[in-house]
């Protein structure tokens, strides 16, 4: 007999969800089949019946945050949107599990994931051509630079809005510190 998809689509959810309130707790490599089940109330078959193991989750979770965060993205460009508008809705987007990943016990690889999906959205909106000598140098000095005002933001629970973070991100890319500090 086959599982209604309503009934599938909660059953892996609750795997989801079981597997995010761990990874608040600890890093996401020590996660294992046993706590996931336990905590979302299945056997380790049910939990097969939806992954391969913990990795296979793990690249679920990811895939479906990158493409929620694409999404908007994207609209942002389709929709013609200025550079902060851009920046405020994706980053508005980046919900705590984002930076969970990101974070020192999320997954290593998955900020590698994020800047080939994303930064080449993101480069549009640079002020300058992208065929610019070493342009590929500055794209990755910025997304340095974007991640670790992202990640602060984060660490300080997000003391400013949306709006504040991507105007700072906008001034310090288009007119570096000391346009920043001169204002």
């Amino acid at each position: 007999m086959k599982k209604q998809p309503e009934i599938t689509e909660r059953t892996r959810q609750k795997f989801v969800d079981a597997f995010w309130a761990l990874a608040k707790e600890k890093p996401v490599s020590k996660i294992a089949v046993s706590e996931l089940t336990r905590r979302a109330g299945y056997n380790r078959s049910t939990f097969y019946e939806y992954f391969l193991d913990t990795d296979d989750l793990l690249s679920y979770v990811e895939d479906r945050l990158i493409d929620e965060v694409k999404k908007v993205a994207q609209k942002s460009i389709s929709d013609e949107k200025p550079p902060t508008d851009f920046f405020r809705m994706v980053f508005s987007a980046m919900n705590e599990e984002i930076y969970i990943l990101l974070g020192p016990n999320g997954d290593s690889s998955f900020l590698s994931r994020v800047r080939t999906e994303l930064i080449p959205l993101a480069s549009q909106f640079l002020p300058c051509p992208s065929d610019l000598e070493n342009f590929d140098y500055l794209v990755a000095f910025v997304n340095s630079a974007m991640f670790g005002l992202l990640e602060h933001w984060h660490e300080n629970k997000k003391d400013i809005s949306p709006e504040e973070i991507s105007e700072l991100m906008q001034r310090l890319v288009y007119g570096g510190i000391r346009g920043y500090i001169n204002g």
